[in-house]
């Protein structure tokens, strides 16, 4: 990890090259560094001298003189977005710093570095973080080039609102959103929104009354929340071939549901779905973990026997002993 991140971070060191296409018809290749109102900065190569190291120079390039820009691929920036982890913020933190002045540029990985920034931080649990994402993901939506990068950054801002204790307004905002698009994967991500927000809103019911089964002015509420985050969070499983990542992402957070109301055999349903129909994803090792957690710490009910403690089948039952009728039998004669 530490390699991919030196590598991420030392760009001039990288083959690759930005290239700024000027109106004129001209090219620069360089690596673009920031970018202002007015202008970017570009960072190239200068002539190599022997027996010193390599040199850079920055220029500058008026926006004005640009007509478009191709962004080089990053292999070590792509390596580190796919395997980055809670604990590797410093480096994504540096590199959205970097990224930022270059947000509203079209094809900059601006964008994604700082929805995975925010991502990241959400992750870590940390209130703090919370807040810090919320403020990253506004700042996405509203400078990104990209329509796709600006909805990603919209999900996860109203994610963040749900941290940070803005349900209510989180999940009014996912079910307008819910309402007007047609766009699968955009539904997809407005629904487990207001599953989140249904599981939230559950989970502080029962916590603020214990015995809720006893209040027949909370059960009504116990059971609509219940039901309706079930049915937001198992939404993707509905579909064939539906993404495997949001399909095992809903049905981790039924489980969450399930638990809540003490109905773990649908908890454990739920894991062996995750294990056996979603293994590559990120919640299948989490699945796995509670599925041995849950198998060693519940008895086996019935339906769960080993297969030889089962009644052997297609075999007929012993014939009952034939009953001696008394009645009918004659005395013996002396």
């Amino acid at each position: 990890m530490k390699t991919i991140l030196l590598l991420a971070l030392s760009v001039s060191l990288l083959p690759a090259q930005d290239v700024i296409f000027l109106r004129s018809g001209e090219s620069r290749a360089g690596r673009v560094t920031a970018a202002g109102p007015n202008l970017f900065l570009l960072e190239v190569p200068l002539p190599p001298r022997p027996g010193s190291p390599a040199a850079f120079a920055s220029v500058s390039v008026p926006k004005s003189q640009v007509s478009s820009i191709e962004f080089a691929r990053d292999p070590a920036l792509e390596g580190l977005l796919e395997s980055s982890a809670p604990g590797d913020l410093p480096a994504i933190a540096t590199l959205w710093a970097a990224q930022l002045v270059c947000l509203d540029v079209p094809k900059s990985p601006a964008a994604r570095i700082g929805c995975h920034y925010g991502d990241l931080l959400l992750r870590s649990g940390s209130p703090e973080n919370a807040r810090a994402a919320r403020e990253v993901f506004q700042r996405v939506e509203s400078e990104a080039w990209n329509d796709g990068d600006r909805m990603a950054a919209r999900h996860g801002r109203l994610r963040a609102m749900l941290a940070t204790g803005n349900a209510k307004d989180a999940a009014d905002e996912a079910a307008g959103l819910a309402a007007i698009t047609e766009d699968p994967a955009v539904l997809i991500e407005a629904k487990f929104l207001l599953a989140e927000a249904a599981a939230s809103s559950l989970k502080t019911l029962l916590h603020d009354n214990p015995r809720w089964q006893e209040d027949p002015g909370v059960v009504p509420e116990r059971n609509r929340l219940y039901h309706e985050a079930l049915d937001l969070f198992l939404y993707p499983s509905l579909f064939e071939g539906a993404a495997a990542a949001a399909a095992a992402r809903g049905l981790w957070g039924a489980i969450g549901v399930y638990q809540l109301a003490g109905e773990l055999p649908n908890a454990l349903e739920c894991a062996r779905d995750i294990s056996i129909i979603h293994p590559a994803t990120e919640y299948a090792a989490p699945a796995d973990a509670l599925l041995a957690k849950i198998q060693t710490t519940q008895p086996t009910s019935h339906a769960e026997k080993p297969e030889e403690e089962a009644p052997p089948q297609n075999v007929p039952p012993p014939e009952k002993p034939k009953k001696k009728n008394h009645e009918n039998k004659k005395p013996k004669k002396s």
